[in-house]
């Protein structure tokens, strides 16, 4: 495949090459200012319209995540408020927003990492596999993180009380 590429890059460089070297007649030889200013003109508006629809696409994709952004922590926050009402404890409802938020994160981080390890170390799952182990381990670790960080905020303000009681 190599010899045919090479093959075929060397012949068109010598028709290239070859055609230069053709004479043309006086009356073919007049250039066309007004038609190279045209599609100039008609080249930069192509251009700017491509830029247009570009900075626009992107815009709206951005403004999409961050509604769909906004939603995901309303709804998270309103579930720990609910759980914290519930069961009577403000406690409770902020253990619930750092599990959940521990969880969300775990499974993008999981996603992600898991995919650079099959990238990396050429394992050869397919994009739906990557997608469960990543998700279910991030998931898991998530949750375990999310908890310990609760526990670890406990034990913190419960020293700020102590060192500040008087």
């Amino acid at each position: 495949m190599k010899h045919l590429i090479s093959t075929l890059l060397i012949l068109f460089l010598c028709l290239t090459a070859i055609s230069g070297l053709a004479q043309a007649s006086p009356a073919a030889a007049q250039p066309d200012d007004e038609f190279n200013l045209f599609l100039l003109a008609i080249a930069i508006a192509f251009v700017c319209i491509v830029v247009g629809a570009t900075l626009v696409g992107s815009m709206v994709v951005t403004l999409a995540m961050l509604v769909l952004f906004g939603l995901v922590t309303a709804g998270i926050v309103s579930a720990g408020i609910l759980v914290g009402l519930y069961r009577k404890s403000m406690s409770a409802g902020f253990k619930t927003v750092v599990a959940v938020t521990g969880c969300c994160s775990g499974i993008l981080i999981g996603e992600i990492a898991f995919y650079l390890i099959n990238r990396f170390y050429h394992l050869h799952l397919s994009g739906v596999a990557v997608l469960l182990i990543g998700g279910f381990c991030g998931l898991v670790g998530g949750l375990v993180l999310g908890l310990v960080l609760f526990l670890l905020i406990r034990v913190f303000l419960d020293y700020c009380r102590t060192k500040l009681s008087f």
